[in-house]
């Protein structure tokens, strides 16, 4: 009676984790087709893709307007914690360096547009030219779900500097620094 209550515990237990395996398969299988969590950004040195984001206003801005500057172009999301302790960073370095040439230009990631944003941007003070992404432009920059992501751009266009993740405030102020 024991061996056949240990072989249908048996059965049981195998015809359960052929379920888990399978799904599991499946699940791996999803994730592998679907568009990668984390890209590459650009690599330094490159000239900075054609950028298009929406204003709140419903405005175009185009990377383009900003031709001849220093500009940091930061990649973020209201559900990023290390995004929003960069952007008053990033705020302070618009005001302190915008008669020098320099400009920050912020592209919201969220799903949800300037529903979303918006509220968000206003809260943190957020004075420096802003949009959310539309269509692929933050795509040709290898932006996914990996979040922040940041590029120094020289005045030529140029990409100068990437930082993917959370960043230091004195590095990104002594690139800016040797931009300008």
């Amino acid at each position: 009676m024991t061996n056949k209550r240990h072989a249908a515990h048996h059965a049981i237990y195998n015809k359960h984790t052929m379920k888990l395996l399978r799904l599991a398969v499946l699940a791996a299988l999803t994730f592998a087709s679907a568009q990668p969590f984390f890209a590459d950004p650009l690599p330094v040195g490159k000239v900075a893709p054609a950028l298009s984001v929406a204003s709140e206003s419903g405005q175009t801005i185009n990377l383009s307007q900003y031709k001849s500057k220093v500009i940091l172009l930061n990649f973020w999301a209201t559900w990023c914690a290390p995004c929003r302790v960069e952007m008053p960073w990033f705020e302070e370095f618009s005001q302190k360096y915008k008669d020098k040439g320099f400009v920050v230009l912020g592209v919201s990631m969220d799903e949800g547009g300037w529903k979303v944003a918006g509220p968000v941007a206003r809260k943190l003070k957020v004075t420096y030219p802003m949009g959310v992404n539309k269509g692929k432009s933050a795509a040709a920059y290898g932006i996914t779900d990996a979040l922040p992501v940041t590029y120094l751009i020289d005045r030529t266009g140029k990409i100068r500097a990437v930082k993917q993740g959370f960043g230091n405030k004195e590095d990104f102020e002594k690139t800016i620094q040797s931009l300008l």
